[in-house]
């Protein structure tokens, strides 16, 4: 402590001003540094604080009363608490200390060596301070004799924008070392990429993160574009500004996709990513992922590559195909085949080498079918099942035949699948929807898919051996695994329900009989019934129930028999087909004409490129969807680059109808079907289950 007054009139206070040095400090602290950003360096204070009292000129520190002068335990504190807080100077990035004010010429030298020792100094973390001052800027003592003495101290007053605590301070670090690791690993590229897809409504609740990507991206190109003398000071200023949710943007969710972006993962994978954190399980991605650059350099490379007029499509029709690429035509279409004058020629010698008769032959393999029966037909007619709804395809032409072809495989010919997948539809909806379908055995239904809002409240339910329900109030099996897990209340309007209990590992389940059946809960006027389906082994079978189901009615659909081996069988309650319903202007139920039976493009000639396909071209077939032109699998090697864009592309680019289009039922060799098919051929019908 130290008594002005007293030194003035006891030991030459002429040459001691301690009280203006401190108000110089104090205003110091006011003027150049409390309107900055405040932090503190790892300066030791202990080590400070001896350096002030041993750099005092011996008349400015005198001994009184067997002690120094300056050496009070109010001063001693406050160099303890902020003798290390600096401020910078942004323009220039230097610290300003405490002790870089204007000096007395007693302190000159004292401060100007504590201001290069705390400069010394790297920032450790910002300032803040519980109370609004520290120090204290005078007390007072009464001597022996009555005299009263007043002692002044180094003080400042903490304004309120750096009072805070040890979270704070604590949060303020983490902020400045995730944005370092931000500002490292994150691209400016994958920051516009962000922003474009958020423009086009292409990532979910993106537009949440549009300000703080904009105010990031600004701040990468200030780190790129300045000459920055001192990294470590610009973070720290950098994750006070940018505060904490864009310091640590890569710890956010959308953190997950710049990152994944930067490192170079493809778009709709590092989308996909992102939208498994924030999406809930029923979000389904309305369109596909790509930016206005990525269209642009995919336009260049189309029109490089001479495919601008090979991008327009339409439904094949008879007279594109050539005989050559077909394994089979009806009698009626021959003479529209290209080469058709060839046809029976090629028939009678393939015959002739493979005669044998199939009278009595009720169950064969495609092989045997193509190889031995279809030389002879005259006529096929293919049962259509009901379990053959998701098989309807459509062959897609070029509008133009002489653009170039695009495909992997040396014809311009490619194929769509109804609903543009080969896959149970119910199944795809039912995975949109959060549900498991990689398991042992599902029983999915379906309802209100008909084009009319049918509100019923319909629940799938399974009873197993032990008498266990599975249903919405008991939606987990603790025996046997099995799970409800997808459950529907309220349909929306042109949304289709589905509901899904799903068995895992069957290996968990108990042997024995499952019953599963639909439970009118709620009847709110819906009159169609619903669709179902049973899929284990590879194998899916699909019911269809299209009546009312009056409140609180149960419709028993089918038993699936657990045996002590785990083997699955079925047992049929409902049908398992469809009576009175028509698609693509033919009706299950019944045999309808096959024109040509064919492979599918890329395995005519010599073509041997991808999944092999059998395609039924059926009579009076005409594809009701949105057709897909093309998948991107199809496209050559050259535009992997844009297949974001082309997949895009092929997604709106519109299919021209054709009249007398060859659509039908197809069949993909990757997984196991059997399609009955009627055959005619010299007067002789008969009925065989063809094996594929």
């Amino acid at each position: 402590m130290l008594n002005v007054n007293y030194l003035l009139k006891n030991i030459g206070g002429d040459k001691i001003n301690f009280e203006k040095q401190r108000d110089s400090l104090y205003e110091h602290f006011e003027k150049n540094m409390a309107t900055r950003k405040l932090f503190r360096v790892d300066c030791n204070r202990e080590d400070l604080w001896s350096l002030y009292l041993n750099s005092l000129p011996k008349d400015v520190n005198p001994i009184f009363r067997e002690e120094e002068l300056h050496n009070c335990h109010s001063c001693h504190s406050f160099i303890r608490k902020v003798g290390n807080v600096v401020a910078i100077d942004e323009d220039n990035y230097e610290l300003i200390t405490l002790f870089g004010c204007e000096t007395h010429p007693d302190y000159t030298d004292t401060f100007k060596k504590m201001d290069e020792f705390v400069k010394q100094g790297r920032i450790e973390n910002i300032f803040k301070f519980t109370d609004n001052r520290i120090g204290n800027k005078l007390d007072h003592e009464m001597l022996e004799d009555g005299q009263v003495l007043t002692h002044n101290h180094f003080y400042i007053d903490i304004p309120s924008v750096h009072r805070g605590g040890s979270n704070d301070v604590s949060n303020a670090k983490t902020d400045r070392n995730v944005l370092e690791s931000s500002t490292n690993k994150i691209s400016i590229n994958a920051v516009e990429t962000a922003l474009e897809l958020i423009e086009s409504n292409s990532l979910y609740r993106g537009n949440e993160w549009k300000d703080e990507l904009e105010i990031f991206k600004e701040y990468l190109e200030e780190y790129e574009n300045s000459e920055i003398p001192d990294e470590d000071m610009f973070f720290w200023i950098k994750s006070i500004e940018l505060g904490s949710v864009i310091s640590r943007i890569k710890n956010q969710s959308i953190g997950t996709f710049l990152l994944n972006v930067t490192e170079g993962m493809p778009l709709d994978e590092a989308v996909g990513k992102y939208e498994e954190i924030v999406a809930p399980t029923n979000y389904k991605r309305p369109k596909p992922v790509f930016t206005e650059k990525m269209v642009e350099r995919a336009r260049k490379k189309i029109e490089e590559l001479g495919f601008a007029d090979s991008i327009e499509r339409r439904f094949a029709v008879m007279e594109d195909l050539s005989v050559n690429d077909i394994l089979f035509a009806n009698r009626d279409v021959t003479p529209k085949l290209q080469d058709s004058e060839n046809l029976f020629d090629k028939l009678k010698d393939f015959a002739a080498k493979r005669p044998r008769n199939y009278d009595k032959v009720q169950e064969i393999p495609l092989e045997d079918f193509i190889e031995n029966v279809l030389p002879t037909a005259q006529e096929v007619e293919l049962y259509l099942d009901y379990k053959l709804n998701n098989n309807f395809m459509s062959l897609i032409a070029p509008v133009n035949k002489d653009a170039p072809g695009m495909f992997k495989w040396d014809n311009l010919f490619s194929w769509t699948y109804k609903n543009n997948i080969a896959d149970s539809l119910m199944k795809e909806r039912v995975k949109s929807m959060g549900g498991d379908v990689d398991v042992d055995l599902r029983f999915s239904i379906q309802w209100n898919d008909t084009g009319e809002w049918d509100k019923n409240d319909l629940d799938a339910h399974c009873t197993e051996p032990h008498g266990n329900e599975i249903y919405y109030s008991n939606m987990k099996s603790k025996k046997t695994g099995g799970w409800l897990d997808v459950d529907i209340i309220d349909p929306k309007k042109d949304k289709p329900a589905v509901e899904n209990i799903q068995f895992k590992d069957k290996h968990k389940m108990i042997p024995g009989e499952y019953l599963f059946r639909v439970h009118q809960y709620t009847y709110r006027g819906g009159d169609w019934g619903f669709k179902a389906e049973i899929e284990f082994d590879g194998m899916i079978s699909e019911y269809v129930y299209p009546f009312k189901i009056n409140h609180k009615a149960y419709v028993d659909v089918a038993k699936v028999i657990l045996d002590e081996d785990y083997n699955f069988t079925l047992k049929n309650i409902l049908e398992s087909n469809a009576s009175n319903i028509t698609e693509w202007g033919v009706a299950y139920s019944t045999f309808v004409p096959v024109s040509l039976i064919c492979y599918s493009p890329n395995y005519w000639g010599d073509n041997q490129v991808g999944n092999k396909h059998i395609f039924f071209i059926l009579k009076d077939c005409v594809n009701e969807d949105r057709a897909r032109p093309w998948f991107n699998e199809f496209l050559i090697n050259e535009l992997n680059e844009h297949k974001r864009v082309m997949e895009g592309l092929g997604s709106v680019a519109r299919v021209e109808e054709s009249e007398n289009q060859l659509s039908g039922i197809g069949f993909s060799f990757t997984q196991r079907n059997k399609v009955t098919l009627k055959v005619k051929s010299d007067n002789i019908e008969r009925i065989i289950n063809v094996i594929i």
